[in-house]
């Protein structure tokens, strides 16, 4: 798995307090724009803008920094899908 497969807009990301960079609770965030760090392998962390859907902060965006090595575990990242079954256009994955 490449990094730039690691995350996409559009993902929902299910983080622990350990998962992003100062993080000081669990919160579930809707991936709405990728900021930097998927294109520099030496980067441990992934800059978003996100759409938080739970924690007490609904609705509200936030940058954060999450953390490559959390991406990786399962059920951290959750992947939409299309309602007819197929695959995104690769113009609308990132």
């Amino acid at each position: 798995m490449t990094d730039r497969d690691l995350i996409r807009v559009g993902d929902t990301l299910h983080l622990g307090k350990a998962d992003w960079v100062f993080g000081d609770r669990s919160m579930t965030v809707r991936v709405s724009e990728i900021r930097y760090g998927l294109d520099d392998a030496d980067s441990p962390v992934v800059g978003i803008l996100a759409t938080i859907t739970l924690a007490g902060r609904d609705g509200r965006m936030a940058a954060i920094g999450v953390y490559k090595s959390a991406l990786t575990r399962p059920g951290v990242v959750q992947r939409r899908r299309p309602p007819n079954g197929v695959d995104f256009p690769a113009t609308e994955q990132q």
